[in-house]
């Protein structure tokens, strides 16, 4: 009897370090997003659970906004570009995507022009630097692309650049509420761009248009650091 309680538990604590070893760290993405390739492997292999198991260390992450709407009785598929994410993955690690919900055609459009997200560890409670490069977008049929292939390019142009003159510190192209500020200006009018940039003058300003872009600039420039802040204003300065 004591024989087989021992055995017992020594086999309930070692189905607990191998569910450890073989889980691991562990990025999840929300439905909407699709996770192409881990470390230049198709991620199919790892199932449709929107999740993939990693290990501690530098990782490559291809992924890609990928929603389908449903309206009525159609359906319409909207795809960002694919996008290349370096991640360092600290040990114990429980990495979430955190991305917008889209619930509309419009929506949908814009952010698949424009994805951002950030990256947040559940099991720190930390946000997670990344950098995120995206594959060109081309013409023709999509299906026919060699995905991998682009990606490895890319990363040769990558190390090519990296031998030769240094360059100026790229960080603030990548962060998200930048990016987002310089989208919604883009697809404003000129009026809507005097009221933004009045009202970063002067946050008590009563702007005179109502319309999605204001909206959205205010929004992305309240969650902005003040190097985003900076870096955009320095952007409109020279638009």
């Amino acid at each position: 009897m004591l024989k087989n309680k021992w055995l017992t538990c020594f086999s309930l604590v070692l189905s607990t370090f191998t569910s450890l070893s073989v889980y691991g760290e562990t990025l999840e993405v929300p439905r909407w997003f699709e996770i192409m390739y881990v470390d230049q492997q198709a991620a199919k292999q790892f199932g449709n659970d929107f999740e993939v198991s990693l290990t501690p260390g530098q990782h490559q992450i291809v992924l890609r906004f990928n929603k389908i709407l449903r309206t009525g009785g159609d359906s319409e598929v909207f795809q960002s570009e694919p996008i290349v994410m370096d991640v360092d993955v600290t040990q114990g690690a429980y990495l979430q995507l955190k991305a917008p919900y889209i619930s509309s055609s419009r929506q949908a459009e814009e952010y698949a022009a424009a994805p951002t997200f950030t990256l947040h560890d559940e099991a720190s409670g930390r946000e997670v630097s990344y950098q995120k490069r995206v594959l060109k977008e081309k013409a023709g049929l999509q299906n026919l692309r060699d995905y991998l292939a682009e990606v490895k390019q890319l990363n040769n142009r990558t190390v090519e650049d990296s031998n030769g003159p240094s360059a100026a510190p790229s960080r603030m192209e990548t962060d998200p509420a930048l990016e987002m500020m310089k989208f919604w200006y883009n697809k404003s009018d000129p009026a809507t761009r005097k009221a933004m940039r009045i009202w970063i003058a002067d946050a008590q300003y009563q702007a005179k248009v109502s319309n999605i872009q204001l909206d959205m600039m205010m929004l992305w420039y309240n969650k902005a650091d003040d190097d985003a802040k900076k870096a955009f204003q320095i952007w409109l300065v020279n638009e």
